[in-house]
């Protein structure tokens, strides 16, 4: 035969049951909560130092501008180079002729 208990106690004791239920039900919900932000947090900070990675990379690429300017000098190194290289063919050609020159003189100068 089942135990008779008076109402007010079979009350009070499911009362205390659901309560405990039901804090048990806010306690492991505001686990999920934290462990859900720690989630976001953590995903949260693997975006921004993605982010800083990637602006960190940006500043050191170098822009349109700065390689328009960069591409003009290399031009115009290769333009002063190649003039240098043009006048050193001519100051050769030019010596050798002047020696060409003294030394057919001295041949016909001594010749004589």
């Amino acid at each position: 035969m089942p135990e008779v208990v008076p109402l007010k106690e079979y009350l009070d004791r499911r009362i205390d049951d659901l309560a405990t239920r039901v804090f048990e039900r806010f306690t492991l919900n505001d686990d999920a909560i934290g462990e859900a932000r720690r989630g976001v947090n953590d995903r949260l900070n693997a975006m921004n130092e993605f982010r800083d990675a990637l602006r960190d990379q940006a500043s050191r690429m170098a822009t349109r501008i700065e390689l328009s300017r960069l591409d003009e000098e290399v031009q115009a190194v290769r333009r002063n180079e190649s003039n240098r290289d043009c006048r050193q063919a001519v100051l050769s050609l030019l010596v050798s002729g002047a020696v060409s020159l003294g030394l057919w003189g001295l041949s016909h100068w001594v010749g004589k």
